[in-house]
């Protein structure tokens, strides 16, 4: 499963995140928003055949999700906007025709938003501002990844994609993944936007490992592998010849002109 998924040339090659109310084949016919009670800290947000429903949510995490940006490229977000937490259920009054399993994922995120600006009056604009970055390349000569398998002759490309990319522990596991998903995916465990810049197209099947953080502080044991690399990046650079640097660049944003907190329903 993702974790759960991006100088002025540079900032071409960054996911488009337009801020957009347009209207997808499906909209919501029920949207119920309430404050989260206090006292249950678990947190999740999931898809079902006719709607949406999280469960204590921040208002943040939902303009970040809505519009496909990592957290720290929303601007504008009053302090409410993570302190209070919100439950909230979204629906299609027909469940028999299962119409959400008929959306893209683009789709989604943009019923997602429709929720915001229903609900919490969400108004909002891009605005392009130069942000630190990094900008991962290609080391000539250096670079080891194995080129994914194409689709055999006939099968038809998965409705959502057909890469996957899983972490746990110091590992990286990834199959048919394209490199400029995989610095979306790592600029939102670095906290700053990585540029791919490796001129590297395709999809690539590749594994890296580095000390997880337990193993860093000492909380292993004695079991520590010390010739691991002590982080992601020193990773890259040693196991698949990808270097990643500091830089700053423009980079699209989203900027919050107006919100307000629902009455609950």
């Amino acid at each position: 499963m993702r974790i759960v998924k991006t100088i002025l040339a540079m900032v071409m090659v960054l996911p488009c995140v337009a801020v957009s109310q347009e209207k997808t084949p499906v909209q919501f016919d029920v949207i119920t928003v309430k404050p989260h009670a206090e006292g249950d800290t678990s947190s999740w947000r999931r898809w079902t055949s006719s709607g949406i429903e999280g469960h204590n949510l921040s208002l943040r995490n939902l303009v970040y999700v809505a519009y496909d940006v990592q957290p720290w490229l929303v601007f504008g977000l009053p302090s409410w906007s993570e302190s209070s937490r919100w439950d909230l259920m979204a629906k299609v009054t027909d469940p028999e025709m299962k119409p959400i399993d008929k959306l893209t994922g683009p789709e989604r995120l943009v019923l997602i938003g429709s929720i915001l600006h229903d609900r919490f009056g969400l108004v909002a604009h891009n605005e392009t501002k130069v942000q630190p970055v990094f900008v991962m390349t290609a080391i000539p000569d250096a670079v080891k990844l194995k080129q994914s398998a194409p689709l055999p002759p006939g099968e038809a490309m998965p409705k959502f994609g057909r890469s996957s990319f899983s972490i746990n522990n110091g590992v990286a596991q990834a199959k048919n993944e394209k490199l400029s998903d995989l610095a979306n995916t790592l600029s939102g465990m670095v906290g700053r936007t990585i540029i791919d810049k490796t001129g590297l197209a395709g999809e690539y099947d590749f594994e890296f490992r580095w000390q997880p953080e337990s193993q860093a502080k000492g909380g292993d044991n004695g079991t520590a592998d010390s010739d691991l690399p002590a982080t992601i990046v020193d990773a890259l650079k040693e196991q698949l010849g990808l270097k990643v640097t500091a830089d700053k660049a423009p980079v699209p944003t989203v900027v919050v002109d107006k919100i307000v907190q629902p009455e609950a329903n």
